[in-house]
């Protein structure tokens, strides 16, 4: 070895796109194989004059998470 730190890269953050602010970004952790690991995405810009921000009465409620279409059952229903 050479004796040198190197520091790793700061993951660069997204910009809001009618804004132009950075948007805050949201760890949440997500268990594979056993191993729980690091899942990054951005957070709903937070800026106040923006077209783009959540406000209160625009927020999801806590505990609420967005998921996909809901899937079919199919056909015994379970």
């Amino acid at each position: 070895m050479d004796g040198i730190k190197h520091f790793a890269a700061t993951r660069p953050g997204q910009l809001c796109p009618s804004c132009k602010q950075p948007l805050p970004t949201t760890v949440q952790r997500h268990k594979t194989m056993g191993v729980y690991v690091p899942l990054y995405a951005d957070a709903p810009c937070d800026n106040p004059s923006c077209s783009r921000a959540v406000t209160a009465d625009r927020r999801a409620p806590e505990g609420d998470v967005t998921r996909g279409p809901a899937t079919d059952p199919g056909p015994d229903g379970a």
